[in-house]
């Protein structure tokens, strides 16, 4: 049997100070996606291989981006927030709850931020990108 979530409820977060209470919800979100993370693998195979198979060693994790588009709303703050994070260059703590609330942390960089897409027969959009650092962090750990 399958369960099926719905997303409409699910909420993200920033902070430049991961203090309670000073997480400020990013407003007006359509999606935010995790593109996955993936391993760096090398090939540890060498002549004391005992047969003629590669043997595959990984070494390190890369938690990979959060995508986020939304609509935007030029007189709130919390879009304008991605902006400052972006400019400035600093690791930001992020939060995302899902709509059952599950919840999912990580520090990351606002690595691309589009103010701003414009078209004149659609409401105006903005978008980000966010390369975490580290682990992303879910209820059972790392995830």
């Amino acid at each position: 049997m399958t369960i099926a979530k719905a997303g409409a409820g699910s909420k993200f977060f920033m902070s430049s100070s991961n203090a309670n209470g000073s997480f400020v919800p990013v407003a007006q979100l359509k999606t935010f996606a995790h593109q996955g993370s993936k391993q760096t693998i090398v090939d540890q195979t060498n002549i004391s291989t005992p047969d003629n198979f590669s043997r595959p060693l990984a070494v390190r994790i890369d938690s990979g981006e959060i995508n986020l588009d939304g609509v935007l709303d030029p007189a709130n703050t919390s879009i304008l927030q991605l902006g400052t994070a972006h400019a400035s260059m600093a690791l930001y703590y992020f939060l995302a709850v899902l709509s059952d609330g599950t919840q999912y942390t990580f520090q990351g960089l606002v690595s691309e931020y589009a103010a701003f897409s414009v078209s004149y027969s659609k409401a105006m959009l903005f978008s980000a990108k966010i390369r975490i650092s580290g682990a992303l962090t879910g209820p059972a750990g790392a995830a």
